[in-house]
């Protein structure tokens, strides 16, 4: 190889003298220049591709996260929107009791209990606690 540039390098200083050996000089200074432009340019090219090669994967979990955080939210919201349901009917349902309750209660018409009903119904004291037993808040 050496033997060979140095048989090139003489035809070119014998033959063409100086000028080839300059246009020479100067060609191999333009490849040197553009090897290095293209060097700088790969190695900026391997540089950004490094920086972005993770960005896919990095979207795919954050979306998957993203997914996730729906998917709690959906249950949650689901379980709210039931708890709601179970408060509305215990909420309708205690009206209704009240409503049927006030109607027992607005027809009652006390009396004096007779002689024998004294004698055969349990106490005083025993039926106010039964009737403050049935009456109790619910």
């Amino acid at each position: 190889m050496g033997k060979l540039l140095f048989s090139v390098l003489s035809f070119l200083w014998s033959e063409r003298g100086r000028v080839g050996m300059l246009l020479m000089g100067f060609l191999l200074l333009a490849l040197t220049a553009r090897c290095y432009t293209l060097r700088t340019t790969l190695a900026a090219e391997r540089a950004a591709h490094n920086a972005t090669m993770h960005a896919p994967g990095d979207a795919v979990r954050e979306g998957d996260r993203w997914i996730a955080v729906a998917g709690e939210a959906y249950a949650s919201a689901a379980i709210v929107s039931d708890y709601a349901d179970a408060c509305l009917k215990r909420e309708a349902d205690a009206a209704t009791a009240t409503a049927e309750r006030g109607a027992i209660l607005s027809t009652v018409q006390p009396r004096q209990r007779t002689e024998a009903e004294r004698q055969e119904v349990v106490d005083d004291a025993s039926r106010m606690a039964a009737a403050a037993r049935l009456n109790r808040p619910w």
